[in-house]
Parts: structure tokens; C-alpha cells; sequence
């Protein structure tokens, strides 16, 4: 049994707010934190760039040594859920510690391999909804015709057949949401957005598309940060990965923006104003001169949700078939450093998306490259079997149908 007083002479005590980020994946790390209160969250990021919580660690629990032992980057971001104490071991007291406490040695080891093992049962266990894919959660609040605190008076922001969804986020969001001040790395002014309180999303399923589906709650209404000085806008988790080189670029495309749109968010914000920052962070990206076309997919896949639950059929096809093209030119034009795993997961996606827009012959292709028999994750080759069953069957039936109209 560990000496948890003994530990706390020789390791540092510290507290973490909820929502608070202990690292992020990528960091270096120096430090293995032990939860002496508290939960935190251990995310990892999606094939199309998002988070996606795995587990969830607690009291007793530890994390962070692989990176302290390796001396590599951290593999992946860790968050608090709720206030929580931890006690930080650094690399300076680690063997220190090891020899007063050698059964902390065994338990590390022993938890490196069952984590390994229990994370690749979480992330084929997330629930994914197979029926209703695009069946989406209905908003509580009504549909009502107003205008918009948000105006676009140069449509040419928006695709053809783009259209107003007046549509409102339902006012229990505020629960869910607090304002954070944001310092605008473009500008470098200071503006207040909301902020999601992850701690308090309740996972409910994921989608075949990798759609997160949360109880109750649509972070999709907010993931997309707006700087109002300069109109820079990012994902919330990327808005500070500004190249230095084009800034400037972004400063001179915000004031042209800035005589086409006029933005202001509503309490509670309207589905139309959530638009306009995807929108304007297409020209963002376009902009800053970011050549990988996977960040420009990401943004028309959510789009694409965004449509669905607008009940915009035609847009959603036509934001579909945007994301269709760019995640093919990820994958097949652009050089990847990524493991079997990930490349199972693009080629699945890319299989749904084909068939989502009746691509059948494609999306077969898809849903058989991600299966893979070395190295491979077994619950996607098992994920991409079903797919291509449900595939045959769908094709049955369009024959069946076709038979019967002649």
C-alpha cells in the first residue's frame, strides 16, 4: 500500500479546477501526477483532428508516467472533470521515490498494461448509432421566424442554396456553457466567448461518421471561436495555431469581412449565427494558408451535421460531398505519419461518407481498405465488415425496387 504522506514530503500537492487541462497531447513531459481526489479525463484525438474521451481516471489512479519514463511527448490530453488534488512526482524525485515507495514501481508497470488493453476495449465500446445516423437530436426550442443578431449582407460567405434555419439552441445550454476571456492571437485584442464545460457532457453515442452525440447538448453550437476585432475563427482546441507569416494576411481579409458581415451572438444563439462562424473559418483557413485539405474537411463534415439537423437535405448532401473530396485528397495525395489504426479509421469514414451520398461502389472499396488483418485495430475490422453487410443489403434493395418498376 502506498505511503501517501511519505509521497507528499518528496512530491509536490496541487489542485486542478474542473475543465482545467492537466497537458495536452503532444506537450513534453516532466511530471507523473497521483489523483488523491478528484476525476480527470483522458482524451485522444480523432482521425478528422477532435477529441474524443476514452476513460476516465479517479481517486488512487495515476497518469502521466509513460511520458516521464520514455521522455516523450504526452500520448494524450488529460483534463479534470471535477476539482481534483493530485500529487506531482518530476523527473528529479522519481528515483527517490521509486525507493522508498518500490511498490509504486510494480503498480506502474502493472497499470501501463492494463491501460493499453483497456483503452482499445473503450474505443470499441464507444456506442455508434447504426439506424439513426442522421436521425438527429430535435431542439427543444421552437422554430420561429426573426432576424438574425448576426447579418450577412454579402451572401457570396455561403455556397449556393444556402438558406436562413431559424432555429435557436435551446436555453438550458447556459448550464453547460461559461464565458472565458480569449486573447486573439491574429489581433491580439481580448474578447469574451462561451466555452463548453466539458466536465459536464454526458456521452451518449457516436455515429458511424464519428459524430459525438451528448445527452441533451450539441457542442457543435460553440466549437467554433470568432475573434469580433479581426473575425479570425478556429476550432476553440486549435485557435491559438496561428503561423506568425500570415497574420497580417488575416488581419487585411478580417476588415474586408468586417464590411460583408456583422457579428453578434444572441442569448440564446441562433443556428444562423453558428453558420457564419463555420463559414468564416473557411476563409480563416483559407486565409492563413494552410495546404493540408484535411482541416478544411473537418469543418464541412461538421457543416454537414449542422445541415441535418436543419433538416436540409440538399446542403447536407452537397456539405457531405465537400467533406468526401477533401478527406480522398488526404487520402490519397497527402504524405501521413500515421499508424495502421488511423488509416482504418479515414478509410472508414471515407466509406460512410461515400455512402451517404450513394457511392456505392466506393464506399465497398473504403469499408474493405479498412480492414486490416497485421496491425490492425480488430473492433474496426469488425465495425467494417458490418458496414459492408449493411452495404450488400442496401444494394439488394435498390435492386429489388429497381425490378419492380420495370
Amino acid at each position: 500500500m502506498l505511503d501517501i504522506a511519505a509521497l507528499a514530503k518528496l512530491g509536490g500537492v496541487k489542485k486542478y479546477n474542473a475543465d482545467e487541462i492537466f497537458f495536452n497531447a503532444g506537450d513534453p513531459g516532466h511530471e507523473m501526477y497521483i489523483i488523491l481526489k478528484g476525476r480527470v479525463g483522458v482524451y485522444i484525438t480523432s482521425i478528422d483532428g477532435f477529441p474524443i474521451m476514452v476513460t476516465e481516471l479517479a481517486s488512487g489512479d495515476f497518469f502521466g508516467e509513460m511520458s516521464l519514463l520514455e521522455g516523450q511527448p504526452r500520448s494524450a490530453t488529460i483534463g479534470a472533470i471535477e476539482d481534483t488534488i493530485v500529487l506531482v512526482i518530476n523527473e528529479n524525485n522519481f528515483e527517490q521515490v521509486i525507493a522508498q515507495q518500490p511498490s509504486l514501481a510494480y503498480r506502474i508497470m502493472k497499470g501501463m498494461s492494463s491501460r493499453v488493453r483497456q483503452l482499445n476495449e473503450d474505443l470499441g465500446q464507444l456506442k455508434r448509432g447504426k439506424a439513426e445516423e442522421r436521425k438527429a437530436h430535435k431542439l427543444t426550442a421552437p422554430p420561429t421566424v426573426r432576424t438574425p443578431a448576426t447579418q450577412v449582407l454579402d451572401n457570396s460567405l455561403f455556397p449556393p442554396g444556402h438558406k436562413p434555419y431559424p432555429l435557436d439552441a435551446p436555453p438550458n445550454d447556459n448550464n453547460l456553457l461559461f464565458d472565458r476571456e480569449v486573447l486573439c492571437p491574429v489581433c491580439e485584442e481580448k474578447f469574451k466567448t462561451k466555452n463548453v464545460r466539458s466536465s459536464k457532457l454526458r456521452l451518449d453515442k457516436v455515429d458511424y461518421d464519428l459524430r459525438q452525440r451528448f445527452v441533451d447538448f450539441e457542442p457543435l453550437w460553440y466549437l467554433v471561436w470568432t475573434c469580433p476585432n479581426c473575425y479570425y475563427s478556429n476550432f476553440n482546441f486549435e485557435f491559438k495555431q496561428v503561423p506568425e507569416a500570415f497574420k497580417k494576411k488575416l488581419l487585411e481579409q478580417g476588415k474586408q469581412l468586417k464590411a460583408s458581415v456583422r457579428l453578434q451572438f444572441s442569448d440564446p444563439r441562433k443556428l444562423d449565427e453558428v453558420f457564419v462562424t463555420y463559414y468564416l473559418m473557411l476563409q480563416s483557413l483559407q486565409a492563413s494558408g494552410k495546404p493540408n485539405p484535411t482541416e478544411a474537411a473537418k469543418v464541412w463534415l461538421r457543416l454537414s451535421w449542422l445541415y441535418s439537423d436543419a433538416g436540409d437535405e440538399e446542403m447536407f448532401l452537397y456539405a457531405s460531398r465537400q467533406a468526401l473530396d477533401m478527406f480522398k485528397d488526404t487520402y490519397y495525395n497527402t504524405r501521413r505519419d500515421t499508424s495502421v489504426e488511423q488509416d482504418q479509421r479515414l478509410s472508414l469514414l471515407l466509406g460512410e461518407l461515400s455512402m451517404r451520398i450513394g457511392d456505392n461502389s466506393e464506399a465497398l472499396k473504403f469499408f474493405r481498405g479498412a480492414i486490416a488483418r497485421k496491425g490492425g485495430n480488430n473492433t474496426i475490422n469488425r465495425q467494417a465488415e458490418d458496414r459492408i453487410s449493411d452495404l450488400k443489403d442496401k444494394i439488394l434493395v435498390q435492386e429489388k425496387k429497381a425490378e419492380d418498376t420495370e
